[in-house]
């Protein structure tokens, strides 16, 4: 199976209540994979001090 371009949109939400939106591209093989690692670059981003949730997840190569 070959890797295909995912965009993941991530909302963070900090302890201020202030949400924030980001969006992280990536090859994965799969929707699952690229979710995984963009909640995980969003965690090491953010030092754990958020609460992060997948918004939207498209598939573009």
């Amino acid at each position: 199976m070959t890797d295909r371009l995912w965009k993941v949109t991530v909302s963070s939400l900090f302890p201020n209540d202030n949400r924030v939106e980001s969006v992280y591209e990536g090859h994965h093989a799969d929707e699952a994979a690229a979710r995984d690692a963009a909640l995980t670059r969003k965690a090491i981003d953010n030092g754990g001090s958020t609460i992060d949730r997948v918004q939207k997840v498209e598939e573009i190569g």
